[in-house]
């Protein structure tokens, strides 16, 4: 994953001790309820194209930024987790 993760990380495992486990954030465990979410979230935030111009577009900053405050919701990782969640 040194190199940028791809494909190949999708298949790292991790065994956990059940202390490891315990510490760690349930939300974020892959579940079906949880992968359902994510779809609906991929959904609605994936453009199907992304252009030149559109990096230029402010409005693109704000979509992402709306995007990812969604994902940390969904995460239950806390509502300041980015800088600009603050």
């Amino acid at each position: 994953m040194a190199n940028g993760g791809g494909p190949a990380c999708l298949r790292l495992r991790v065994v956990l001790t059940d202390d490891e486990l315990a510490a760690t954030n349930p939300a974020m465990r892959m579940t079906d309820e949880l992968h359902a979410r994510l779809t609906v979230w991929a959904l609605r935030w994936y453009r199907e194209e992304l252009r030149p111009a559109d990096l230029a577009d402010p409005a693109l900053l704000e979509e992402s930024r709306a995007a990812l405050d969604e994902l940390t919701s969904i995460l239950h990782l806390g509502n300041d987790f980015y800088p600009f969640q603050r």
